[in-house]
């Protein structure tokens, strides 16, 4: 008897992993099956279509069991179909977050993808043991056990026009899921450029309106055992190779006293095996102290950021969001802010959202920089299943403006037998409402791209710190930049424009539209050779990048402009300025041309000023008695940290702006010494 269960969240790969990480969720859901059924099975788990495609030819399974999110959905729908074809009596199973709430909706959704013979809700891990467990009792016949109507457990299906949803039900004691990692169920993903995760907590005790974790029945908060943590950091610790960044897919990190211990085994495994050199987690919205006792271990490895999504109150009420208080959030930015020279912190921040304006959106930036955060991670709206935000009832209420756009590196053409699959996902964005028109929708992409530019990574924080003390906040800077296209460099300009243009034209009115647009063979190459359909903000994140030092001219040129306007730009400021330029252009342009060292004379200290902080006080700012001629390098740390990056994200120019963003660019500028 044929006994193969295929478990897949898979991933596009025809411009690199698109989702570079291990298929954590999906190997709970196996292990814990594994557990129950032993040897009944033969259990197998893909992350890479092709490699899923040629097991299906070779040995085509009982079951597929495909993970559903936003950036996958249609690459396994369309593989479950050909599965379907080699074998009718498959039985074809998705799960995941990206999936309705409201019974029409799901009904529509399973209607619109009928291949689906069921929908794993919530936990997978107890529903498709339930599910499995009546497919045994029905002899895997899918007709006789819709016939039944039987309930199973966190399962949706449909019986002609009728939705069967089964009660929601929760695994309260995590530790009964073996741990994937543990058995060696992930072993052969470390041959590949994907970054480890983990999950120590689940459940949220929030109820963001534009997040799936936000429904009420995923409120209750349960715990790995510590101890299985640490062994899973020392087992992946020993594994991991040329990847330098650990994910925990926790939604609150540092909330909870268990993630102060699971601070101190990291600290443990970097003072071991000098890794993880970055962590990705996103911080948690209360106990600040916690937090800052978590982060206290983890030095400048956390990334660590405190999502606001909007500092409007009313957007925020619109949206059913609860932001931290002003003065815990100034807290643990102050905190995050002292930990180095290379420390980095973020805030994250929605466009669109319901009732917000353009001058929301302006003021919620504003808020960000001058609370002191290095890096603002700027989102559009999606509208995602499986949220209250893309419910009928929101939409009306705000007139919702939406439109849909092929995700960026989601698209590919892939091998199955003699056949070749083009799959493409698409996305709805909120690009308008009652209260944003269009116009100004792209006017607050236009300033998001600045920011990247300017405030990300601390490109240009010297400068920033220092007009901070002159009485000049960093915003006003980038507001008089925004306002002076004068002052844009003809290569700027061309790049500004093109961002314009690919944020405008590749949006669609329908899904259906877009869909029949890129799955012409002649486009869907054009999309997959990047010639379309690219991420506009990182690639023009990267493209402006590259120009460093005309991004570098135009800002300095705004920070005189505002100075002069004040009457403080003596001569010796802007000597300084000039030289200051200089300092930042060899620190950081190029910074992935690590083999290059660079050699230049200043007059003033730069050293001092750099262990100073670069804070100043007007009529501070004094020339070196004698010329400081500096080394500009990097360290063979560097070097490697650096190489792992490029390698992990692709050296396409999407890729190297995603590195660009997720990564701590701190961390690999150039190094300075005497000469």
């Amino acid at each position: 008897m044929n006994n193969a269960i295929y478990f897949a969240d898979l991933t596009h790969t025809a411009n690199g992993f698109n989702a570079p990480t291990f298929p954590l969720g999906t190997s709970f859901v196996l292990s814990y099956a594994k557990k129950l059924f032993g040897s009944d099975f033969n259990f197998q788990l893909f992350k890479f279509p092709e490699m899923l495609a040629k097991a299906i030819i070779d040995r085509p399974p009982l079951v597929l069991a495909l993970s559903n999110y936003s950036w996958n959905l249609n690459l396994g729908y369309k593989l479950n179909h050909l599965a379907k074809k080699i074998n009718p009596e498959l039985v074809s199973i998705f799960g995941g977050p990206n999936f309705p709430i409201l019974p029409e909706e799901k009904t529509r959704f399973l209607k619109q993808y009928p291949d689906i013979d069921f929908y794993l809700e919530f936990e997978g891990e107890i529903g498709f043991a339930a599910l499995l467990q009546t497919l045994q009792k029905h002899d895997f016949d899918v007709t006789a056990i819709k016939e039944c109507e039987e309930p199973i457990n966190n399962c949706s299906y449909l019986i002609g026009e009728k939705l069967v949803t089964g009660p929601f039900k929760q695994i309260n004691e995590l530790d009964t899921i073996p741990s994937p990692y543990l058995t060696g169920l992930l072993d052969e993903f470390f041959d590949f450029p994907l970054a480890p995760m983990i999950e120590t907590t689940r459940g949220c005790p929030f109820s963001c309106s534009f997040c799936a974790d936000g429904l009420k029945i995923k409120s209750k908060i349960r715990h790995f055992s510590s101890q299985r943590t640490r062994e899973e950091l020392i087992y992946i610790g020993e594994r991991v190779r040329n990847i330098d960044e650990l994910i925990i897919t926790d939604l609150n990190f540092g909330m909870y006293n268990e993630d102060v211990l699971t601070a101190q085994y990291i600290a443990e495994l970097q003072e071991d095996k000098h890794w993880p050199v970055l962590i990705g987690a996103s911080a948690g919205k209360n106990n600040p102290e916690r937090i800052i006792r978590t982060a206290a271990y983890l030095k400048d490895s956390w990334l660590i950021g405190f999502a606001i999504q909007s500092a409007d109150p009313e957007v925020l009420k619109n949206i059913k969001r609860n932001n931290i208080s002003l003065d815990t959030y100034q807290q643990l930015l102050d905190f995050s802010n002292k930990m180095g020279n290379d420390a980095l912190t973020y805030t994250e921040i929605i466009l669109g959202l319901p009732g917000d304006t353009k001058e929301k959106h302006f003021n919620s930036l504003r808020y960000g920089i001058e609370n002191n955060v290095n890096s603002v991670r700027m989102y559009q709206s999606i509208l995602l299943y499986g949220t209250d935000m893309a419910t009928q009832h929101t939409r009306e209420k705000f007139q919702l403006q939406t439109k849909f756009r092929i995700i960026p590196g989601s698209i590919g053409t892939y091998n199955f037998g003699e056949e070749m699959v083009t799959a493409a996902e698409i996305e709805e964005i909120i690009v308008g409402s009652k209260d944003m028109p269009f116009d100004d929708y792209i006017s607050c992409r236009v300033m998001n791209l600045l920011i990247e530019t300017y405030i990300n990574n601390a490109s240009f924080e010297e400068l920033f710190v220092f007009l901070n003390g002159m009485g000049i906040p960093a915003f006003d800077c980038l507001i008089y930049l925004y306002e002076h296209e004068e002052l844009y460099t003809p290569e700027i300009k061309k790049i500004l424009d093109d961002f314009v243009f690919m944020t405008k034209d590749d949006l669609y009115n329908t899904y259906e539209e877009a869909e029949q647009y890129v799955l012409q063979p002649e486009i869907a190459q054009r999309y997959i050779k990047e010639e379309l359909g690219i991420n506009e903000l990182l690639v023009c994140k990267a493209r402006l990048y590259l120009a460093f030092e005309g991004i570098s001219q135009m800002l300095f040129e705004s920070a005189r402009s505002l100075l002069r306007a004040k009457d403080m730009l003596s001569s010796n400021i802007e000597r300084f300025l000039d030289q200051l330029e200089h300092f930042l252009i060899c620190r950081k342009k190029d910074f992935h041309k690590y083999d290059q060292i660079l050699t230049k004379s200043f007059d003033y200290d730069f050293q001092a000023l750099f262990k100073n902080g670069y804070e100043f006080k007007p009529g501070s700012v004094n020339e070196s008695s004698s010329s400081i001629s500096l080394r500009f390098y990097h360290t063979p740390e560097q070097k490697d940290h650096i190489s792992n990056s490029l390698k992990l994200y692709a050296e396409t120019s999407a890729g190297f702006g995603r590195m660009i963003q997720r990564t701590n660019l701190k961390k690999m500028y150039r190094q300075f010494e005497l000469s």
